[in-house]
C-alpha cells in the first residue's frame, strides 16, 4: 500500500512554505507566498490541496528543483518547431513580458495566481511596454500564451497547478458597428481603381470573402472557369488542416476578373499589385470614389461578402468557403444590416400579428 504524503505548513520568514517527505525520505518545501497577502488559514488549505494532488500523483513529490522563467520559457519556445513567424513573435512577445514582470531567475513554482493577475493588470495599463496601455483583446492574447505555456509545466510534472489558469483569455465579443459596402458602393470603388489588379482585388474580397493575403497570391490557374470556382489555400489555418476550400464565383465577379485577365494575359497572379502601402493607396481610392472612411477596409467588404451570402445560403456552406467555423461567423462576421430592418418592417407591415381577440360570452 502507498504511503500518504502529508504536506506541513513552515516559514521562512516572511514567507509561507508547505514542506513534505519524498519517497525516499528527503525533505522537499515549496513557496505558498509572502505572508503579507496569505494569511495562515489559506496557508494551511493550499497546504491540503498540495498534499491531495501530491497523493493522486506521487511523482510530483519526488521531482526535482524546477527551472528559473528564463531557462523554463526558453526551452519552451524552442520546442515550438511548427510555428509560423506571426505566431512566434507573439509567444517570444509573452515570454518578454512574462520575464520582465518576473525577473529570469525567479522559480516557475514561485509565481502565485494572484501575482499573475498583477502581471495581467501590468500588461492592460503598460507597465511593461512603454507605457502603452493595451487593448482588452490583445491582454487576453497574451493570457492565453501565458496560460499554455505553464500548462506544459504541469504536464511534465514540473509544477502542481498553472497560476494563470483563471486568467480571462477570451476576447470580448467585437461590437458589430463596421462598415457596410453596398453592391453601389463597390461599383464606385471599382470605377475609382486605378489599374484591373486593383479591381480585382477589391472584387475578391468583396464578392468572394477572400483574406487580402489570399486574393495577393491567388494565381490564375486556381480559377475553374467552367464551373465558377477558385481554390483557394489559406496559409493562415493550414495548421488545422483547413489550407484549402473552393469558392463559388458570382457573375459579377467573373466579368471582373474575366476583364481583368484580357487586360494582362501575361500575368502568373490574379490582382498585380503593389503590396508595399497598400492601406495608404486605398485609402487615396476610397477618397476618389467618394466613401466615407472605415476601419480594416479589406477584412470590412469580406464581412460584408458573407452577410449578403448568409442571407441566402446555408450557413454551413458560407463558413466553409469563408474558411472558418460556425461560431467565428456568428461572434466575427455577420452583422444586422439596415436593409433587414426594412425589410422585417416591411413583413410585419403586411401580416400585422396582432388581431382582434374575439369578445367574451357574458355570463350567464
Amino acid at each position: 500500500m502507498a504511503r500518504e504524503i502529508v504536506v506541513n505548513l513552515s516559514s521562512n520568514v516572511g514567507y509561507w512554505q508547505a514542506d513534505w517527505r519524498d519517497s525516499i525520505g528527503r525533505r522537499r518545501k515549496k513557496s505558498l507566498g509572502p505572508k503579507s497577502e496569505l494569511s495562515e488559514r489559506k496557508a494551511r488549505k493550499q497546504c491540503q490541496l498540495l498534499a491531495n494532488t501530491l497523493n493522486r500523483k506521487p511523482g510530483l513529490a519526488d521531482a526535482g528543483k524546477v527551472p528559473t522563467i528564463g531557462l523554463y520559457l526558453d526551452t519552451y519556445l524552442q520546442s515550438r518547431t511548427e510555428l509560423k513567424p506571426s505566431s512566434r513573435y507573439l509567444l517570444d512577445l509573452t515570454a518578454r513580458y512574462l520575464k520582465k514582470f518576473f525577473g529570469d531567475q525567479c522559480g516557475i513554482d514561485q509565481i502565485s495566481r494572484a501575482q499573475a493577475r498583477e502581471w495581467q493588470a501590468a500588461i492592460a495599463r503598460g507597465d511593461l511596454s512603454h507605457g502603452r496601455a493595451m487593448a482588452e483583446v490583445s491582454v487576453c492574447h497574451r493570457c492565453a500564451d501565458a496560460k499554455g505555456m505553464f500548462q506544459r509545466a504541469v504536464d511534465d510534472d514540473l509544477l502542481v497547478f498553472n497560476p494563470f489558469d483563471r486568467l480571462r483569455i477570451r476576447a470580448p465579443r467585437p461590437e458589430k458597428n463596421w462598415y457596410y459596402v453596398s453592391l453601389s458602393e463597390l461599383d464606385q470603388l471599382m470605377e475609382a481603381c486605378p489599374t484591373p489588379g486593383w479591381k480585382a482585388l477589391v472584387a475578391l474580397c468583396r464578392l468572394a470573402g477572400l483574406r487580402r493575403g489570399e486574393a495577393l497570391s491567388l494565381p490564375w490557374t486556381a480559377i475553374d472557369w467552367q464551373k465558377a470556382r477558385v481554390t483557394v489555400f489559406a496559409h493562415k489555418t493550414e495548421r488545422y488542416g483547413g489550407n484549402k476550400r473552393v469558392v463559388p464565383l458570382d457573375p459579377k465577379l467573373l466579368r471582373i476578373l474575366k476583364a481583368t485577365q484580357a487586360a494582362h494575359p501575361d500575368q502568373l497572379l490574379v490582382c498585380d499589385v503593389n503590396r508595399h502601402c497598400l492601406w495608404r493607396n486605398f485609402t487615396v481610392i476610397r477618397k476618389r470614389a467618394g466613401l466615407p472612411a472605415w476601419k480594416d477596409a479589406f477584412q470590412v467588404m469580406r464581412r460584408n461578402c458573407e452577410t449578403d451570402w448568409a442571407r441566402d445560403l446555408p450557413q454551413f456552406a458560407v463558413s466553409e468557403w469563408l474558411g472558418h467555423d460556425i461560431t467565428v461567423s456568428a461572434a466575427h462576421y455577420l452583422m444586422v444590416t439596415e436593409e433587414l430592418y426594412q425589410k422585417a418592417a416591411a413583413v410585419w407591415s403586411n401580416n400585422p400579428s396582432e388581431k382582434t381577440a374575439p369578445k367574451s360570452a357574458p355570463n350567464s
